[in-house]
């Protein structure tokens, strides 16, 4: 009796700790606002500060919103703190997502540019209880047709296989892919950072040359189905290219 009582306590606990694991994992989204006074403040200095935020600091895996910028000068009311020359925002969809944020490459990459013209950095973090975004881009499904979703600078000329689920049909030939994650990255691949598509929804596209093997594969995808596929970012655009079929993608469009 005694030990199934002691089996019976430690189920329990391992329940409560999962529980609580979950909960964390789980909770409000987070607020991240840093404000950066500069040394030396031109507004060359000021603008190279704002592009390396969105070059380092977007699309990472987990951010809802993000925006960067420079002190509105003309407004000066004595409740306005002034104190500062750049201010990022990141919204995080939970606690989790910006430990990673923080732990990432690009982020120790930006910090290592861009600090020693730093003054002075305060950050302000914030649990979010009340919001007005609504869902996020990649769970809004096929709510939101009519605006096609934008590449992740960090993954432009990306390269390589992605995994993900199917979103929804746009056009003839092209849907949407919400990416799971990164398999494989070829070698020819420039991305600077391919885990910035994690997370994120994309456009996926057949290139022309392949034939019809390639739009029957896509014709045949049902949304909500996992798919690995073999893609490149090719040109300016906005889209993933499928590159080639697996063996049993051919199989299945014979």
């Amino acid at each position: 009796m005694r030990t199934r009582a002691v089996c019976c306590v430690l189920a329990g606990l391992l329940l409560l700790c999962w529980a609580t694991t979950t909960a964390l994992a789980e909770g409000p989204m987070i607020a991240h606002d840093v404000y950066f006074t500069l040394k030396q403040d031109s507004d060359d200095a000021k603008e190279k500060l704002v592009a390396g935020c969105r070059k380092y600091l977007s699309d990472h895996p987990g951010v809802v919103w993000f925006a960067a910028g420079v002190l509105v000068g003309e407004h000066q009311r004595e409740v306005n703190d002034r104190d500062f020359h750049v201010a990022l925002h990141i919204v995080f969809k939970d606690k989790a997502s910006h430990d990673r944020y923080q732990k990432a490459d690009r982020h120790h990459r930006f910090i290592e540019e861009f600090q020693e013209n730093w003054k002075t950095v305060r950050v302000f973090d914030s649990y979010l209880n009340v919001s007005s975004h609504g869902e996020m881009e990649e769970e809004k499904g096929g709510a939101d047709r009519a605006k096609k979703p934008r590449l992740p600078d960090p993954a432009s000329q990306f390269a390589g296989m992605v995994q993900g689920k199917v979103v929804s049909e746009y056009d003839e030939g092209d849907f949407t892919l919400a990416v799971t994650g990164v398999p494989r990255e070829w070698r020819h691949s420039k991305a600077e950072s391919a885990e910035s598509l994690i997370g994120k929804t994309v456009l996926v596209v057949g290139r022309q040359e392949n034939g019809e093997s390639v739009a029957k594969f896509i014709r045949s995808l049902k949304i909500g189905e996992v798919v690995t596929l073999d893609v490149a970012h090719r040109g300016k655009g906005e889209a993933l290219t499928i590159l080639e079929l697996t063996k049993q993608q051919r199989q299945r469009v014979k």
